[in-house]
């Protein structure tokens, strides 16, 4: 049930009415009760009445002047943060609040127009975030559901009794095992990614030795490249200084850049090493057909890949590698960044500071 009380600017300008009420009221009982012939013979200018009336006349203007600026300089702005607000409850927050005066109410205004476009930009981003959990969600569940189905394709296939020689089983049980590390790196994926997302991911992070950390990580990957059709190149030695990094999370950074460059690499990949500016410098470089320039700024986005049906078909993944190793390494103080030559290849460089 709505209040019977008065607003505000009707309170003011009937408070103020009534002052000008009351001030036109004297003024015209001074008017009608002046003697005309008393002052005949006297200076009008020396008459304390004329002086009483132009006072009156005075105050009156003046009262009036004083609503005029009151409901321009208070009421307009308040009435138009009134229907910005409607606007904002109905789930408009296009609207805006255009008021530019300099002084306390302008100030009012600004900040409650920022409040609306914070929360027009909150709004937006939930919805990114839903969209991209649904996507995850879908992009998760069919990169899961492939190598699952694999995995008990070829189960089935030995328990029915379908395997008969060794070599078979064996070639099996290693598919099996290759389908399941896959997995494995997908769901630690999307725990870093999910993690990241909710701000509950932590990083344990050492003051190590780069040499160290890269020669053990690539003593381990050369041997997986004497199995593969690409030429594994490291420009060595590495160089070997200090940075202040997870080693967990490090290698997982250098295992989703050798993986990327696996699936598009031609026949090499090159790993080098510099410092520059009191920051190690790690670049890891492919031959492949490289990326479109009109595409390169989106290659960090979750789930963005260059051409997904292709690449979901023929090269696997979710599209979240590159996403994690851009969030891994700006969560180290670092920052990463990419160069491409269509029909050249690819460079990927990591960049962490020192620890000195």
């Amino acid at each position: 049930m709505k209040s019977n009380r008065f607003s505000l600017r009707a309170l003011i300008i009937l408070s103020l009415a009534g002052i000008l009420l009351i001030n036109t009221l004297v003024m015209i009982y001074f008017i009608v009760s002046f003697d005309f012939q008393e002052v005949a013979g006297k200076d009008i200018v020396e008459n304390p009445y004329l002086w009483l009336g132009v006072f009156m006349v005075l105050v009156i203007l003046f009262f009036m002047t004083l609503i005029i600026i009151i409901n321009k300089a208070i009421f307009e702005p308040i009435f138009a943060m009134k229907r910005a607000a409607e606007h904002i409850k109905s789930g408009n927050l296009n609207y805006p609040i255009v008021y530019d005066a300099e002084n306390e109410i302008g100030d009012f205004c600004r900040e409650f127009d920022k409040m609306r476009i914070r929360l027009k930009d909150t709004i937006q981003e939930q919805h990114e975030i839903e969209k991209r959990r649904k996507r995850l969600i879908a992009s998760i569940t069919h990169d899961l559901r492939t190598p699952l189905t694999s995995i008990k394709g070829y189960v089935e296939a030995i328990q029915d009794g379908i395997v008969k020689d060794q070599e078979t089983y064996e070639k099996y049980l290693e598919t099996i095992s290759d389908k399941a590390d896959y997995l494995n790196h997908l769901i630690d994926d999307l725990s870093v990614y999910t993690k990241q997302e909710l701000g509950e991911f932590t990083l344990n992070r050492e003051r190590l030795n780069s040499g160290r950390l890269l020669n053990s990580y690539f003593d381990h990957k050369t041997e997986d490249f004497r199995e593969l059709p690409l030429t594994l190149i490291l420009h060595k030695p590495f160089i070997s200084t200090f940075i202040n990094v997870d080693p967990y999370r490090f290698n997982q950074i250098l295992e989703n850049l050798i993986n990327n460059a696996q699936k598009y690499a031609n026949n090499v990949i090159e790993v080098r090493t510099r410092v520059v500016n009191y920051h190690l410098q790690i670049t890891i470089s492919d031959d492949g057909d490289g990326i479109p320039e009109d595409v390169i700024s989106n290659i960090f986005d979750p789930f963005f890949m260059v051409n997904k049906v292709k690449d979901q078909k023929e090269k696997g993944g979710s599209g979240l590698g590159l996403a994690i190793v851009k969030q891994l390494t700006e969560r180290h103080d670092g920052f990463i960044s990419v160069n491409s030559i269509v029909g050249k290849g690819t460079t990927f460089t990591v960049d962490f500071p020192l620890d000195l």
